[in-house]
């Protein structure tokens, strides 16, 4: 399971890297915490994790708001829940396609690199599937957040807003 943290991180870093600002950014990274929402209602990727159910949403959301100014949110917030499904698609069976296609997907892509008298490079992948179940569950005993996870967070996050706060004072520097 990808954590919260990760979940935030990597589409508030996709976003102010392609020169979204951090309030766009965070509104986004929001988004991408929403489909995990369903673990209140002790099932873990359900609907909220099926791109169609996703999409239908955004689009109604983009037909009310059409010719509105909060119509640039909504591509905002399709661009967070689609990096929720793509970063959950590597990490264990989503059901990205349901109700069209009753099979939950996994993603997973390897390497080996052989060193020797002849050196190889192998890739590999595999796309793996499984029924649709939406269980409950009675205990969801997964981590808010591991070492690992906050390492990487802190190595998608920190050099961003380190940029954002030196630009920040660059304006003020000028201003004054």
């Amino acid at each position: 399971m990808v954590e919260p943290l990760v979940h935030f991180s990597v589409a508030f870093s996709a976003l102010a890297v392609s020169g979204s600002s951090s309030r766009k950014a965070a509104f986004a990274a929001f988004f991408a915490l929403l489909p995990d929402l369903d673990v209140l209602l002790h099932v873990h990727r359900s609907m909220t994790h099926s791109i169609l159910i996703l999409g239908g949403i955004a689009f109604l959301a983009a037909l009310l708001t059409w010719g509105t100014k909060y119509w640039i949110y909504v591509p905002l917030a399709a661009a967070g829940l689609v990096s929720h499904l793509l970063l959950d698609l590597f990490s264990g069976y989503t059901p990205v396609l349901w109700p069209v296609y009753n099979r939950a997907v996994q993603l997973i892509f390897s390497s080996v690199t052989h060193i020797g008298s002849t050196p190889t490079v192998t890739f590999r992948a595999d796309v793996l599937t499984e029924p649709v179940r939406f269980e409950p569950f009675d205990s969801l005993d997964a981590p808010i957040f591991t070492s690992e996870g906050l390492i990487a967070s802190a190595i998608l996050l920190v050099p961003v807003l380190l940029t954002r706060v030196y630009k920040a004072s660059r304006k003020t520097e000028f201003r004054s």
